[in-house]
């Protein structure tokens, strides 16, 4: 004998039907909350690294070394206030090229990331002739004594 139980689902098939299908909402909804969320980070962060690229370029263009010691502050369009400062200006060792620390203070940046460090070699064939003249020459010398050794011992010189 049929019975009519046969032709649908039972109670119990409708419910757990019904539990994955909520399950499975549930997921996708907080798969795509969490990809606004990070979408809206990473927009944050990209007009913070652009903002701190416009202030690099800024301080590239420095002409002297005071300037760089002595810092400045520049008005950005996403991250406020971004003050620098070169704390270490070194010779390194090839000529004229200078090893500079800057530091970055960045008044609107996300939590963790207002202060920022960084460090750049520059070429600077100007600053040789200031505080750094002897060092210049120094270099130079050692130059001079590395090429002559060298060639001493390629027997490129007989005297």
């Amino acid at each position: 004998m049929r019975t009519i139980f046969h032709r649908g689902f039972t109670l119990i098939e409708v419910l757990v039907a019904l539990a994955i299908l909520g399950a499975g909402a549930f997921a996708l909804t907080f798969a795509f909350g969490n990809a606004v969320i990070g979408l809206h980070r990473q927009q944050d962060n990209g007009h913070w690294v652009s903002d701190l690229q416009f202030v690099r370029r800024q301080v590239l263009l420095a002409k002297d070394m005071d300037t760089l010691e002595e810092g400045d502050e520049i008005d950005t369009l996403s991250s406020g206030v971004i003050t620098w400062q070169a704390t270490e200006i070194e010779m390194a060792d090839v000529i004229d090229l200078f090893r500079v620390v800057l530091e970055y203070e960045i008044e609107d940046a996300p939590e963790g990331f207002q202060y920022h460090t960084e460090v750049l070699f520059l070429l600077r064939p100007n600053w040789s002739s200031g505080e750094f003249a002897g060092d210049r020459q120094d270099l130079l010398q050692d130059k001079r004594d590395n090429m002559r050794r060298s060639r001493q011992e390629g027997g490129l010189m007989n005297w």
